[in-house]
């Protein structure tokens, strides 16, 4: 069961908002070492995040919602499925010197 809510992370919220993530730094000219800091830190954070799906769903598909319908940015998304990608999110951000 645990394989299938991975996939299931993995394809709706992980892998979308990594990309999303990677796209809009790419933009801005971030250095390609801290888009793969931001990147890093999801794919590191998929076994807790794996693990809260499982405990609550409901919270889950609110997280897709709120990414899928652009109510909530991808970087607030992955901060708030994964916080301990704040720091990584934040070094972004002050490369850039504004918002992601």
């Amino acid at each position: 069961m645990d394989s299938i809510i991975a996939a299931l992370v993995s394809l709706l919220i992980l892998d979308p908002i990594q990309g999303a993530i990677t796209s809009q730094l790419s933009a801005l000219g971030i250095p390609r070492d801290s888009a793969d800091k931001v990147a890093a830190c999801a794919r590191t954070a998929t076994p807790a995040i794996v693990s809260r799906v499982g405990e609550n769903p409901g919270w889950a598909v609110v997280q897709v919602v709120r990414f899928w319908t652009g109510t909530a940015s991808p970087d607030v998304v992955l901060v708030e499925i994964a916080p301990q990608c704040a720091g990584a999110v934040e070094t972004a951000k002050r490369v850039i010197g504004r918002s992601v």
